[in-house]
């Protein structure tokens, strides 16, 4: 159901955010970056999250959460790639902001769309099972990448694997169905906890 969906898409957002800050400058440092040249993708990757992220929840003010969050993991999906290419310095910086956009400002924004998916007397429980789940992804991400590492993998087959996990937790977003209340009208449209809920 959509509970297990919204657990899945914290997962995956929790899984990449402490998987990439854990073992980004190592992965970059195995693409012959220096040991300073890879804490600056550090820093890019979460300043790309706050500015990223502030971009994003404007627009899912707008047009809604689930949208915006499907979107976000998919633009992790295309910067974690762009990473393997051989880019040039400033888009490889680029690439790396995107991805901290897609994968650290995401998961603030799904915080807000399961406070706005459960209704009021189900909210806090709803939270707490998405943070909690999330956590275990939190646990994976880093151990993913120490195991990737570990075992003498390429950083690009990192960056890959990374990259289909971001795209497992778009798909999980897009097949979040809006709950509908039982007692709805036939026809017209109400707005439910925050989201709008067409008949």
């Amino acid at each position: 159901g959509p509970t297990l969906l919204l657990g899945v898409m914290s997962f995956v957002g929790l899984l990449l955010t402490y998987g990439l800050n854990t073992w980004l400058p190592q992965i970059m440092k195995e693409s012959g970056f220096n040991a300073k040249g890879s804490l600056s993708f550090l820093l890019v990757l979460n300043g790309g999250a706050i500015v990223g992220g502030l971009i994003a929840a404007r627009f899912a003010d707008r047009r809604g959460p689930q949208q915006v969050v499907a979107t976000s993991f998919c633009l992790a999906t295309f910067a974690l790639i762009g990473l393997t290419l051989s880019l040039p310095l400033p888009v490889l910086l680029a690439a790396v902001a995107v991805a901290g956009t897609g994968t650290i400002g995401t998961q603030v924004l799904i915080y807000g769309f399961v406070s706005n998916f459960y209704p009021t007397e189900a909210r806090a429980a709803g939270v707490a099972w998405c943070a909690g789940f999330g956590r275990l992804g939190g646990i994976f991400g880093p151990v993913i990448g120490g195991l990737l590492i570990g075992a003498g993998i390429s950083s690009a087959t990192a960056f890959h694997l990374f990259a289909g996990i971001a795209l497992i937790g778009a798909a999980a977003t897009m097949l979040v169905k809006s709950p509908k209340p039982a007692d709805a009208p036939a026809s017209g449209s109400l707005t439910t906890s925050g989201l709008a809920v067409s008949e």
